[in-house]
């Protein structure tokens, strides 16, 4: 093999138009393909914008990448290739779980609002005003402050 330089999808597109590659070879490698092309002697290799190899992780994407760049027939080497790990979900039934938890929260909430605006709608409700509450509010809180400072001690 010849010198090996970078090609990005811009050249690899014009070399396909302008029919200037010997072969196409779809290299296997672990986790995924890459593409290499024969110019004569030279090798090209298929870099991503960042400058990387690009690695295909499905070969249906890569077969159908190649077929719209206009290149229909290539060479494929197998032998490094390794799948890559399957990719892990999160455990659906976990995620059901969670999703039906908060659907009950949901309703039980509803069900105290409901409940709590049924009781402020009644005739004998007790109305309390908002500095009366406040200001038991406060005395709970200088009265757990105080209960604090004792059991520091």
């Amino acid at each position: 093999m010849g010198t090996m330089i970078d090609i990005d999808h811009r050249t690899l597109a014009r070399l396909a138009d302008e029919q200037s590659m010997q072969n196409t070879i779809i290299i296997g490698q672990p986790g995924g393909w890459s593409v290499e092309v024969d110019l004569n002697g030279t090798r090209g290799r298929l870099v991503s914008k960042r400058g990387s190899p690009r690695i295909f992780g499905r070969f249906e994407t890569l077969a159908g990448y190649l077929k719209r760049v206009g290149i229909e027939h290539f060479s494929v080497d197998t032998e490094h290739y390794e799948p890559a790990p399957a990719r892990k979900r999160p455990d659906a039934a976990s995620r059901m779980a969670r999703t039906h938890e908060a659907a009950e929260h949901d309703a039980w909430f509803r069900q105290r609002v409901e409940e709590a605006t049924g009781e402020a709608d009644q005739p004998d409700a007790e109305w309390v005003d908002s500095a009366t509450v406040m200001e038991r509010v406060r005395q709970r809180i200088r009265s757990n402050h105080g209960q604090r400072g004792k059991n520091a001690r």
